[in-house]
């Protein structure tokens, strides 16, 4: 009896996994972003991959492209006709077990989200080791050229692109997001624009190259079909009640100066009205802000002040939104604002009429812009701090 229990413990021993598909830290490279280009026909892909003995030591010195001992990673790239066959050649020039499984960047370079990027999603979502919530950007040039900034603030510029791209959106696009927009009725996807710049005027000494959102790439399907700049960019991200905080100048009824309006809460409800196949599509956008700065002359302390401020920040609004709209709309032929899908969800039986023939109906639907602008905060000092009561005007 005691025999038969012994081997039964013996056999259920077997059945322990234990360590037999460890991986040791040091067989392990840590790619933390990818860079996707084209170059001819064929794709270019760059790894940025961490150099985990260098994080003490890196934190001063910043970016850059190189493997010097200074730096806290390195850049690998490589070409192929698939990503799976620079993933390969790539492979084959590192002495550790790429993984990806840290990846949280991926940078998509102009040329490459202009031919169509489906492709290159099958690949990022077929295999397990990907992260879907990795971060999705396009560049402003080519997307390596990205990885090679200095970014002093952070340890990786992967991570500078991942952190900015948070301060731009309330939900910034990541692969899954991406892709699920890019299978949906109705909508097509917007992701932020990086860029370099100079992070000092030129011919100031030290003068480093540093990462900057630049506005917002609007796609029709998996092609990319245009950008909007950062004014522009606004705009749409109010529409898209996508906007952390934004700030507006206004100028005063009297006196000189500027007011500067910080708008911090937006809702926004978009309701479709259809008569035969003019579609029109209602926006109501309601913003809450405080007055942040008055480098003006005038007093903002009397009520009538307050309604003056709102309604001229309700026009200015509105007109920065209606722009934005117009552009993506009729240049770029992008339903970013998911008009399409708002019908389908609204109005399922007038989608079904016009699903096949959407994309020549949506550069003409109209767009009426509704903007309600409540200000909660003028701030503690409601005259312009640091003038006299005969210098300031109501």
């Amino acid at each position: 009896m005691w025999a038969g229990k012994v081997l039964l413990l013996l056999i259920c021993s077997c059945l322990l996994g234990g360590c037999w598909d460890r991986k040791e830290i040091n067989d392990v490279a840590f790619v933390l972003g990818t860079a996707v280009d084209k170059e001819g026909e064929e794709y270019r892909a760059t790894l940025q991959i961490a150099l985990p003995s260098q994080l003490s030591t890196a934190g001063t010195s910043g970016g850059g492209g190189g493997t010097s001992g200074d730096k806290s990673y390195y850049l690998e790239s490589k070409t192929g006709k698939t990503m799976r066959e620079v993933h390969d050649k790539e492979q084959e020039n590192v002495s550790r077990e790429l993984n990806y499984s840290h990846r949280r960047t991926l940078i998509i370079g102009a040329d490459m989200a202009r031919e169509g990027i489906a492709r290159l999603t099958d690949v990022l979502a077929r295999s397990p080791e990907n992260r879907l919530s990795a971060l999705i950007v396009v560049a402003e040039g080519r997307g390596s050229d990205i990885f090679r900034a200095q970014a002093p603030i952070e340890q990786y510029p992967a991570e500078m692109v991942r952190e900015l791209a948070y301060t731009y959106m309330k939900e910034p696009r990541n692969l899954k997001l991406l892709m699920h927009t890019m299978l949906s009725e109705g909508v097509d996807p917007v992701v932020p624009v990086v860029g370099l710049v100079d992070s000092l005027p030129k011919g100031w000494k030290d003068n480093k190259k540093n990462i900057k959102i630049k506005g917002l790439a609007v796609f029709q399907g998996d092609r990319m079909t245009g950008t909007v700049s950062h004014g522009l960019a606004r705009g749409l991200l109010l529409a898209m009640d996508q906007t952390n905080s934004t700030e507006f100048i206004i100028e005063p009824p009297e006196g000189e100066g500027e007011l500067t309006l910080l708008l911090n809460e937006t809702d926004v409800k978009i309701k479709p009205s259809v008569q035969g196949d003019e579609i029109k599509m209602i926006l109501n956008l309601r913003v809450k802000g405080e007055l942040s700065e008055n480098e003006s002359t005038y007093n903002m302390e009397l009520p009538r002040s307050i309604k003056w401020l709102e309604h001229e920040a309700e026009d200015l609004i509105r007109q920065n939104v209606e722009e934005s709209i117009r552009v993506v709309q009729r240049d770029y032929q992008s339903d970013a604002l998911g008009f399409g899908r708002v019908l389908k969800t609204n109005l399922p039986k007038v989608w079904d009429r016009v699903r096949e023939r959407w994309s020549t109906l949506y550069p003409d639907v109209e767009v009426e812009v509704r903007t309600n602008v409540h200000i909660e905060n003028i701030g503690a000092i409601t005259k312009p701090f640091g003038l006299m009561e005969d210098q300031t005007h109501d």
